[in-house]
């Protein structure tokens, strides 16, 4: 297969609530900015490659602040040193230590901190703490801007080379694809100024000694392979994809000061998991395989929530993960395909990442 070859696969529908309950990246020194080796040069102070000076960021932030008009483009506002072209993936968003007090980066984290079907939950219901290992793990996190969303974003950046193994791509890019338009109760069109966070993971070396069943799963929602779903009165038959679910938490709710009713619902709703079906795509290139959740159709209420909550967004600390959710006995307890640790990310300090190949 071609590197730039893609297979989407979507289901269409509504958004499901779940459950009752080599190149390598390095830290540099003092910074802890994620590198690569290559010779584009990476502006440290505005963490981004050939970055733009603050008139032209202002720009941006102005552009994206404008309502969306049905068939306009505001791409003729934007500066051409707003747009960056191909930049290195992990390049935008700097690393940091978890304990370390810093704005504006990521953390690797500790898989046992998320909450999963346990191994008797058929029978009791009950959620344990995941063991302790992720099939993948974090190296990498961008943030970029756009007028329009952006599908299979791995063609747009340069990833590392990672030689595969041969059973599974060493490489998964999760693709966060959320709008920064107000959202309608009737529109005909899920598309408009929004932004990408993109989280890449590598496969884990101890990748062997994940139990076998989780190996097979991520090895069926690879091939896009089909299997049989219970239902009454008929069981049928569902994609493999459909069992994908997102594990979501917000770590800091007492800094945000919410007002009673969104401590009500932030209390109702966080760390609760969720099928992302319909809401997502795959893509497989060479080396890779990249997972886009798109959030331009989520559901009016779930999107008017975000937008009431978008201004927070910079002061949020966020944990993040994916799981295979697990039916039969044989797939419990659950486990962590990946996880990444997000700290307060001001979405308005980074660029547009340009569309052309």
């Amino acid at each position: 297969m071609k590197p730039n070859e893609a297979h989407p696969s979507s289901i269409d529908g509504a958004s499901t609530v779940n459950d009752d309950e080599s190149h390598t990246f390095g830290i540099l020194q003092n910074n802890c900015l994620p590198f690569l080796n290559c010779t584009t040069p990476i502006d440290v102070k505005h963490k981004s490659p050939c970055s733009s000076p603050p008139s032209a960021k202002k720009k941006v932030a102005s552009m994206l602040s404008f309502k969306r008009r049905e068939g306009q483009s505001n791409v003729s506002l934007i500066s051409p040193k707003a747009v960056i072209q191909r930049p290195i993936a992990g390049s935008q968003v700097p690393c940091c230590p978890i304990d370390k007090k810093m704005s504006d980066c990521w953390s690797p984290l500790e898989p046992s901190t998320f909450k999963v079907r346990g191994r008797n939950y058929i029978r009791d219901r009950k959620k344990e703490n995941a063991l302790n290992q992720a099939a993948f793990y974090p190296i990498g996190v961008d943030v970029f801007l756009s007028p329009r969303k952006i599908d299979h974003i791995s063609r747009l950046v340069q990833l590392p080379t990672i030689e595969s193994s041969g059973k599974v791509p060493p490489l998964l890019v999760v693709n966060l694809q959320i709008p920064l338009y107000p959202p309608a109760l009737f529109q005909n069109e899920y598309d408009g100024e929004g932004m990408s966070f993109v989280f890449y993971f590598k496969l884990t070396e101890n990748y062997d000694a994940l139990p076998l069943q989780f190996q097979e799963n991520i090895k069926k929602i690879i091939d896009d392979e089909v299997e049989r779903v219970r239902g009454f009165p008929v069981d049928s038959i569902g994609p493999s994809r459909d069992r994908l679910k997102i594990l979501g938490r917000v770590t800091n709710l007492d800094d945000l000061e919410l007002s009673a009713a969104e401590r009500r619902l932030m209390n109702a709703y966080n760390e609760k998991p969720v099928l992302s079906r319909p809401q997502h795509e795959f893509y497989l290139g060479e080396n890779y395989i990249e997972i886009d959740f798109d959030m331009h159709r989520f559901s009016y209420i779930s999107r008017k929530g975000f937008s009431a909550f978008q201004d927070r967004l910079k002061r949020c600390t966020l944990d993040f993960g994916l799981t295979i959710q697990g039916n039969k006995a044989e797939e419990l307890p659950e486990c962590i395909l990946c996880c990444i640790h997000l700290k307060e990310i001001d979405y308005n300090n980074y660029n547009l990442l340009g569309l052309q190949n």
